[in-house]
């Protein structure tokens, strides 16, 4: 086993919202047997961050350490540990994007009930761990994490963050979408845009994105959309009627709901085609309840989905290959517009929790 000596390093730590978060210095050990220590080169930010700061999610009852969409460098392998969750030999200097996830028991990061004081996510702040907003990531025995390929640009990667895996989780939870089918995504954030570009590589005869601005706009028809709804200058029935001409009547096979929105949900079944399907990523936080005409879903035979997440860990590896085999034709690099180093991680949390950022990272090594 490699060394044990103690490394220190900065943690960002919430405690509370309203409360400033608290940047600690703290001492970060060798990894265990069967884990790996990496040094945090990109801390992706997720809309799940604001909404813990903004109190949507329940406060811990004691300071916990967070960040989940990692890239890291491997610094140091533990006892045994010879290749990634994927077989893929690794050595120490490779590049590895990795999340709080385990390949037993996946996932650990999420839980029925947001807030849930037994829920494995966030982590006490006063212990090693996987949590990205710091200088160290400690992986366990068991947590996934994935070679990224010489050539491919981990900008590339963490470009969608975790909406990625969560996108490909829906899709699998859905069946997938076939091709020559109808589809409309509600949202054009990042798992609005992933679920348009997996959606895009299935070959649907239209895909139509409901969104705002339209900056995200014009990304989601690089990415494969056939036709953009602005969402700020039109109605919901404007929308409709205008769904309804581009398909001839039929509305949609497929509508993923990508806003985190609860008001989107009627909406979104009411663009449902007969036999259509309605995947839900988007609303895990806030208002739990919205209005369903059951009859109508009945008689239409359609299905609700609901996903929270990844569906296997091999969702993460299929990120890295997307990045690989699409991210430079794509200009997947180019969706990552606010960076911030470690200290100014609030900001970041803020710049995607007000739409500035199509995505925000935070750069340890940078300060």
């Amino acid at each position: 086993m490699a060394d044990a000596a103690i490394r220190t390093g900065r943690r960002v730590a919430f405690h509370a919202p309203g409360q400033p978060l608290e940047l600690r210095d703290v001492e970060i050990p060798a990894p265990e047997p069967g884990g790996v220590l990496l040094r945090v080169v990109i801390a992706g930010v997720c809309g799940t961050d604001a909404h813990r700061l903004n109190g949507d999610i329940p406060a811990p009852k004691s300071p916990v350490a967070f960040g989940h969409e990692g890239i890291g460098r491997i610094e140091m392998l533990g006892e045994g540990v010879t290749t990634d969750s994927g077989g893929e030999p690794v050595a120490n200097g490779d590049l590895v994007y990795f999340s709080p996830s385990k390949v037993d028991g996946f996932p650990v990061a999420g839980s029925a009930t947001p807030g849930d004081d037994n829920a494995p996510w966030p982590v006490p702040a006063d212990r090693p761990s996987v949590a990205t907003y710091q200088d160290w990531a400690w992986l366990a025995k068991g947590t996934g994490f994935f070679r990224i390929p010489e050539g491919t640009s981990p900008e590339a990667v963490i470009a969608f963050g975790c909406a990625m895996p969560t996108a490909i989780g829906g899709m699998t939870r859905l069946g997938g979408v076939k091709p020559g089918q109808i589809v409309v995504v509600q949202g054009c954030g990042p798992v609005g845009l992933s679920s348009t570009l997996l959606a895009s590589l299935a070959g649907p005869s239209q895909l139509i994105v409901i969104g705002a601005p339209d900056e995200r706009l014009r990304v989601a028809e690089r990415l494969g959309a056939t036709a953009v709804l602005a969402l700020e200058t039109t109605t919901r029935e404007e929308r409709a009627a205008k769904i309804a001409d581009l398909t001839g009547g039929r509305m949609a096979d497929v509508v993923i709901e990508a806003t985190g929105k609860i008001e989107a949900f009627g909406e979104g079944m009411s663009l449902l085609a007969t036999e259509g399907r309605y995947l839900v990523l988007g609303i895990y936080s806030g208002p739990p309840t919205a209005e369903l005409n059951v009859v109508r879903m009945v008689n239409l035979s359609q299905q609700i989905i609901g996903n929270l997440g990844p569906a296997r860990i091999e969702d993460l590896r299929t990120v890295v290959e997307l990045a690989r085999d699409h991210g430079e034709r794509l200009g997947f690099a180019d969706l990552v517009t606010h960076r911030f180093p470690l200290a100014r991680t609030a900001e970041a949390i803020k710049a995607v929790g007000s739409g500035a950022a199509i995505k925000a990272v935070v750069l340890p090594e940078s300060g």
